[in-house]
C-alpha cells in the first residue's frame, strides 16, 4: 500500500484523539507527572491554570521534558503506522485478489475473480489532497467486499484495470479483457526539453489527480453515454420529496409559531440541518455524474468533495428500476437505480451512493441506461416503443389490476401492471409498473430470479385479488405488483414459473457442458459494440 495509507486508516484519528485528551486533561496530566513540584507550594498549584500552563512549564524548566514526551508520542505513532503499512499487502493472481493486514490479529481476505461484481474507486477529500485512492472490490455474498486502502491515484487506476482484465479473461477466456494501457495511451510528445516537459507533466498530473478527471485506458476506450448537467441536478434536488417536505414543514411551523408561540420555530432547526445535509449529500453524489461503457464493463463516476467511480462487469445487474417523483413529471425527468449482488442491505451497500446509475435524466437518457445495463433490451424500434410505453404510456400488453383493486391500491390502480417480455427467448424479462406519487418501471431478467411467489393477504382474499413477487438478491428494486385479479394472477404466476425453470435449466446445462469439457462457459452472445453482455458463470449455482 501507499506509505501514507495508515494516516487515512486511523493514524489521523489517533492524533486528533490524543490532541483532544491533552487539551481537556492537561492540568491532570501535569498533576500526575509533576505532583512533587506542585506540592511544594500552593502558588505552584494555582499556576496550573489553562491560561498559565505555558508560563508554568517555562518557569519550571519543563520545556525539554514536554517536548521530549511529545516526540516520544509522535515516534510511537509513526512506528505503529510503519508496522501497519509494512504488514498491509495485496496481490492479484490468475484466480483471485487477496489482501493481508494486521500486526497482532492477522486478516487475510480473498475475492475470487469470477465472483467480482464491481470494482470501485473511492476518494474522500483528504485522500484526494494526498493523491491517494481506495479500491473497493465488491463480490457476491454478505461481507464480500475487499478493500485496497490506499494506493496512489495512478497506481489505483492501473490496478483496477488489471483486476477487470483478469476477471474478464477468467469469465470469457484469454484476450477478453480491456486493452492494455500502453496500447491506448499512445506515444509521448516530442520536440520539447525532456526535463521541462517531465516537470510540467508531473504538475499537471498532480492537479488532474486532485480534480479526479479519471482519464485512463478504459475511459479512453469507453463510450460516454450519459452526463448530468449541474442545473438539472440542482433542479431535481429542489423538486425532490425531501425538499418539498422540508418546505411544507417549515411553513407549518412558522404559521404555528405565529399563532401559538414563537418558540415553536426553534424546534424546526434540527430538522432543517438534517434535511440540508441530506440534500447536500445528494448534490455531492450526483455532481459531475457520467455513465460510460467499456469493452467489458459499465462505469459510473460522480462526486464533488469526495469522488466515487464504480465499475460493474456486464451481466452483474439483477434488477433495474426507473423512478419519477410527482414534481419531476412535468419536466420528464427520471431516476434509475439497480440491484447488484454484493451490496447487501445489512452492510449499508444498497443505498443512494452505490445503487444509483442515473441521478436525474430525460427519457432518452433512461433508454440508453436500460440498453447499457440490460444489453439487447433496446435493439429495435418496437422494443424502444415498448419501453416508452411502460415508462409513461398506456402500457399495452401489461396485465392490469383487478376490478376491485381500488380498495388496496387507491389511485395507483390505473398504473399497476405486470408483463413478461420475450417469453420464448433466453433473454426474457419481467416488467412491473406501479406508483402514483412516484411512478416506477422495474425490469428483471428472468434468469436472475431466485424464486417467484403468489400471495393473498387478508384484504386481497376478501376482494378476490392476489399479488405476484419475484425474488432476487437483496436490494432496493422490489419486483412485486399487488391488486391483480385472482384468475389472471394464477395464469401469470404459472407462466412466470415455467419461464424461470426453462431459462435457468438451459443456462445450467450450458454451464455443465462447458465444465465437462474443461473450459469456462462462454457467453451466449459475445460482447460487442452494442454492449451485449456475457452471462454470469456462477448464476446457476446461485439459484435454488
Amino acid at each position: 500500500m501507499h506509505p501514507l495509507s495508515p494516516l487515512l486508516r486511523g493514524g489521523l484519528a489517533l492524533l486528533v484523539i490524543a490532541g483532544i485528551v491533552i487539551a481537556n486533561f492537561r492540568d491532570r496530566l501535569v498533576e500526575l507527572f509533576f505532583a512533587g513540584d506542585l506540592l511544594d507550594s500552593e502558588a505552584a498549584s494555582s499556576a496550573v491554570d489553562e491560561a498559565d500552563l505555558i508560563t508554568f512549564i517555562m518557569e519550571r524548566g519543563l520545556l525539554v521534558v514536554v517536548l521530549g514526551g511529545a516526540l516520544v508520542l509522535i515516534l510511537l505513532i509513526v512506528g505503529i503506522s510503519w508496522l501497519m503499512w509494512r504488514f498491509a499487502t495485496y496481490r492479484i493472481t490468475d484466480e483471485a485478489v487477496e489482501t493481508r493486514s494486521g500486526i497482532v490479529f492477522r486478516n487475510h481476505r480473498r475475492a475470487p475473480l469470477e465472483r467480482i461484481q464491481s470494482v470501485n474507486l473511492q476518494r474522500p477529500m483528504l485522500a484526494r489532497a494526498l493523491g491517494l485512492t481506495k479500491i473497493q472490490i465488491v463480490t457476491a455474498g454478505q461481507g464480500g467486499t475487499v478493500e485496497l486502502a490506499y494506493l496512489g491515484h495512478q497506481d489505483a487506476k492501473t490496478v483496477r484495470e488489471q483486476i477487470l482484465r483478469r476477471a474478464a479473461e477468467k469469465r470469457n477466456g484469454p484476450g477478453a479483457g480491456v486493452a492494455p494501457l500502453a496500447e491506448i495511451q499512445g506515444g509521448a510528445a516530442v520536440g520539447l526539453d525532456g526535463a521541462v516537459l517531465q516537470a510540467a507533466d508531473g504538475l499537471v498530473g498532480r492537479a488532474q489527480d486532485f480534480i479526479d478527471t479519471d482519464v485512463d485506458a478504459e475511459a479512453l476506450a469507453s463510450q460516454s453515454l450519459v452526463k448530468v448537467p449541474v442545473g438539472r441536478l440542482l433542479g431535481s434536488i429542489a423538486l425532490s420529496w425531501e425538499a418539498v417536505s422540508l418546505v411544507l414543514v417549515v411553513l407549518a411551523v412558522v404559521i404555528g409559531g405565529a399563532i401559538l408561540s414563537p418558540y415553536l420555530i426553534f424546534g424546526i432547526i434540527p430538522m432543517i440541518i438534517v434535511m440540508a445535509g441530506v440534500m447536500l449529500g445528494q448534490f455531492n453524489k450526483g455532481f459531475n455524474f457520467t455513465l460510460s461503457r467499456g469493452r467489458d464493463t459499465v462505469r459510473t463516476g460522480a462526486g464533488l468533495t469526495s469522488t466515487m467511480t464504480e465499475t460493474i462487469p456486464f451481466g452483474r445487474i439483477h434488477a433495474i428500476e426507473a423512478r419519477q417523483p410527482l414534481f419531476w413529471r412535468p419536466l420528464g425527468w427520471w431516476k434509475v437505480r439497480i440491484t447488484t449482488a454484493g451490496h447487501s442491505i445489512a452492510q449499508g451497500g444498497q443505498n443512494s451512493s452505490q445503487n444509483v446509475v442515473l441521478p436525474v435524466g430525460v427519457e432518452a437518457d433512461v433508454l440508453r441506461v436500460l440498453d447499457t445495463l440490460l444489453p439487447g433490451i433496446g435493439d429495435d424500434e418496437a422494443e424502444i416503443a415498448a419501453l416508452r410505453d411502460g415508462l409513461s404510456g398506456p402500457a399495452h400488453g401489461y396485465l392490469g389490476a383487478g376490478p376491485r383493486a381500488g380498495w388496496v391500491l387507491w389511485w395507483g390502480r390505473a398504473r399497476a401492471g405486470i408483463a413478461i417480455e420475450g417469453l420464448g427467448s433466453e433473454d426474457a424479462t419481467l416488467r412491473i409498473r406501479r406508483g402514483v406519487l412516484t411512478r416506477s418501471l422495474s425490469i428483471m431478467p428472468i434468469v436472475r430470479a431466485q424464486s417467484v411467489q403468489l400471495r393473498r393477504p387478508l384484504v386481497h382474499r376478501a376482494l378476490d385479488l392476489a399479488s405476484i413477487q419475484a425474488h432476487t438478491v437483496l436490494g432496493p428494486v422490489r419486483m412485486e405488483v399487488r391488486g391483480l385479479g385472482l384468475g389472471d394472477a394464477q395464469r401469470t404466476f404459472d407462466a412466470l414459473a415455467a419461464a424461470v425453470l426453462r431459462i435457468q435449466g438451459a443456462e445450467a446445462q450450458r454451464i455443465a457442458r462447458a465444465h465437462a469439457e474443461g473450459r469456462e462457459p462462454e457467453p451466449p452472445v459475445p460482447p460487442g459494440p452494442s454492449g451485449t453482455s456475457p452471462s454470469e458463470p456462477a448464476a446457476a449455482a446461485e439459484q435454488p
